[in-house]
């Protein structure tokens, strides 16, 4: 996702001064110099401000903020370009959030409700749900008490992959298209050594009694039978804007780009009156 961003390109008023011949002459490469660092700068905001919004983020959604330096994309001339937004020529950077992903849904699509608001998007296993009829046209699958938690407060993969297979909603890449016996005999010894029995996973498309529509496990105890829900199907979850990137961006650039540019400007100048360019 590249952010539809634009800054201001004079940052207090840097070039609302006269340049000698010198620094004139260095004024592309020291613009693109400080461009970079800046954008730099922006990208590692954004990092810092997703570990303090966000409860327990993964790795890949915090460094799923990229940059992409002036100078890498080609086009046409343009001294002094914004950082946050894509633009072409020598003097223009760009800072975005990750597009894609080798599995599961790409960092742009599930922090984009975090940075606009609104409702997020279905993730790859809700998707699957729908296409087999089990999860009902417009609802969400939010995590019930029975989940097991990652570390980061997602559902552990190991058991939405036994869920999926259990109901036979796998595809093809990814996820095991049915649970195979030797699966379904190491999943009954785990639950044997945890005290319990059974662990079969069954789906609720409407309510029956006290059970909300969703995904459950039906589990025996030295207490008798009991279920316990993984996921419970809800309308779409409505998220307000908490990541604001838009406005941490244009601060960082206005605090950021003055400083890098007039010392970038000094180094060349300084760099050019060595090698005598002067």
């Amino acid at each position: 996702m590249s952010v539809p961003l634009r800054i201001e390109v004079d940052p207090g008023r840097i070039f609302d001064r006269q340049f000698t011949e010198l620094e004139q002459k260095q004024l592309p490469f020291a613009a693109r110099q400080a461009v970079n660092q800046t954008a730099f700068g922006i990208r590692e905001a954004w990092k810092r401000q997703a570990a303090k919004v966000f409860d327990r983020p993964t790795p890949f959604t915090v460094n799923a903020i990229l940059y992409r330096k002036a100078g890498a994309v080609g086009g046409g001339r343009d001294v002094m370009g914004g950082v946050a937004h894509r633009a072409t020529g020598n003097a223009a950077a760009e800072v975005y959030i990750r597009d894609e992903a080798h599995k599961g849904t790409p960092p742009s699509k599930y922090l984009l409700p975090q940075v606009e608001g609104g409702a997020r998007r279905h993730k790859g296993m809700e998707r699957l749900l729908q296409a087999k009829g089990i999860l009902p046209a417009g609802m969400f699958a939010v995590p019930g008490r029975g989940a097991q938690l990652d570390q980061h407060g997602n559902v552990r993969s190991g058991q939405v992959r036994q869920i999926l297979s259990q109901l036979q909603a796998g595809r093809e890449a990814g996820y095991i298209s049915n649970e195979s016996e030797r699966s379904r005999g190491r999943r009954l010894r785990r639950n044997a050594k945890q005290g319990l029995r059974g662990g079969n996973y069954f789906a609720l498309s409407k309510r029956r009694g006290r059970l909300l529509p969703g995904l459950y496990e039906r589990i025996v105890t030295g207490f008798g039978s009991a279920v316990r829900s993984i996921f419970v199907f809800t309308k779409a979850p409505q998220y307000r804007p908490r990541y604001d990137i838009y406005d941490l961006a244009r601060r960082e650039w206005n605090k950021l780009m003055p400083f890098h540019f007039n010392r970038e400007l000094r180094k060349a100048v300084e760099t050019a009156k060595f090698r005598g360019r002067g």
